[in-house]
């Protein structure tokens, strides 16, 4: 990318909004026609839209109906609830179904600079990275047909970063930027309960670093209007299911990726020969027992399942912990266009950390390290899928871009200078 080039998309961003999208969106709709045989293929989300349109329950996310579910949280299946009312849950709902995926990520890649610009990076690094992930579709299916929120959480955690951001910057915190820093970490947790870890890290790092009771304050109410924010989603789901969950699959997650013959991805545990699946979206067994015991107490037996066997396995579950740690910062090894792309650019983005902390300041410096940290940790104990580290994955690639603008200038500048003592 030419620096004029850079230049006038600098000074004209809604037409660089508008390449990127159409970039992403041209690359994954040609993907989408090439293998439209796989529109078809329906996950846990789009059985509860189903259930949403055809009996007003939120519910019946398996192989067979099972009754209320928290399964998921609630967005994406009422985003496609709404998509299957108007089109149908055939081949067209499905169709566009698809769409919404597509859209959902040529939109985020959009905003790779926007989202530069508002963290303190060069816009060119947004410009940059923004126009690479629309031309690589990295992820494969899951930016096509098997995506999820993933996008959207992605969306909705860097407005609320940069929320947290402002907040920490601002030199007269007030009552009402906490509930309000609060609302929107509520609001965050509907598109995607994983990002909770990521909020409380945050929190936990802004009371370390100000240690004051202003700030103990600011903490406290922030956190308890999330709460009040998620509150009538685990109401529902305490009147429906008799537990206290915002989402009642960890249990189910946790066994199936750690058992007997068990492989460190879902595609290989899906794929490989001696697997058994154990999940009730597709085992009829398994999704009986769903039906009979309810989520809750499925859910109970699925933990003490999962523990009995770390706990007697504790080598084969430290070196299966060891490949999910691999697999979601370097890629699947058994592909090797995704293996490739996505280690170069965590590894440039771990190495551009540095620089964030030079060129951004402390607070950003924290902020990614923060994240970085403690949102994948819970991932490598589940089987990995590409989309996991989706909602994370823009901060990782602004972190690389960073590394690469500065070589790339300070190369240029030793070059530049280079010629004028030779001239």
């Amino acid at each position: 990318m030419g620096r004029r080039t850079i230049a006038y998309l600098t000074e004209h961003p809604i037409i660089a909004f508008l390449l990127i999208f159409l970039v992403s969106f041209a690359i994954r709709f040609m993907l989408l026609i090439h293998y439209r045989h796989d529109i078809v293929n329906v996950g846990e989300a789009p059985r509860i839209a189903f259930a949403l349109i055809s009996k007003g329950q939120y519910a019946d996310p398996y192989a067979i109906p099972t009754g209320p579910t928290a399964h998921t949280t609630p967005f994406f299946p009422m985003l496609l609830a709404g998509i299957y009312k108007v089109f149908g849950t055939g081949f067209r709902g499905q169709f566009v179904r698809c769409l919404i995926v597509i859209l959902g990520y040529s939109l985020f890649y959009a905003l790779y600079p926007t989202f530069a610009s508002a963290f303190g990076f060069p816009r060119q690094v947004g410009l940059f990275t923004g126009f690479i992930v629309a031309l690589l579709p990295v992820k494969r299916s899951f930016e096509v047909f098997r995506g999820w929120d993933e996008p959207w959480a992605a969306m909705m955690l860097a407005l609320v970063l940069l929320l947290t951001l402002k907040h920490s910057n601002s030199p007269r915190r007030n009552l009402g930027s906490a509930i309000w820093l609060g609302v929107c970490w509520g609001a965050t947790l509907y598109f995607s309960f994983s990002t909770f870890s990521a909020m409380v890290g945050m929190l936990f790092v802004d009371l370390w670093n100000n240690r004051s009771f202003r700030v103990l304050r600011d903490v406290g109410i922030t956190f308890i209007a999330a709460v009040a924010v998620i509150s009538p989603w685990v109401l529902r789901n305490h009147r429906q299911l008799h537990g206290w969950v915002m989402r009642s699959n960890f249990a189910l997650e946790l066994r199936i990726s750690n058992n007997d013959h068990v492989y460190p991805s879902a595609e290989l545990n899906t794929t490989m020969p001696g697997v058994e699946d154990l999940h009730p979206s597709s085992n009829l067994p398994e999704a009986m027992l769903v039906r009979e015991m309810g989520e809750i107490n499925y859910g109970h037996r699925e933990m003490h399942i999962a523990l009995a066997w770390i706990s007697s396995h504790p080598r084969e579950f430290a070196w299966l912990s060891i490949q999910r740690f691999f697999y979601f910062w370097l890629g699947p090894p058994q592909h090797l266009f995704e293996i490739t792309v996505t280690s170069i650019y965590t590894l440039l983005g771990l190495a551009g950390l540095g620089f964030i902390r030079k060129q951004l300041g402390s607070l950003q410096f924290r902020m990614w390290c923060t994240v970085l940290i403690i949102y994948p940790s819970l991932y490598y104990f589940f089987q990995a899928v590409p989309r996991y580290r989706v909602p994370i994955d823009w901060m990782i690639w602004l972190s690389a871009g960073l590394f690469v603008c500065v070589v790339v200038d300070r190369f240029a500048g030793e070059k530049a200078a280079m010629a004028v003592q030779a001239g």
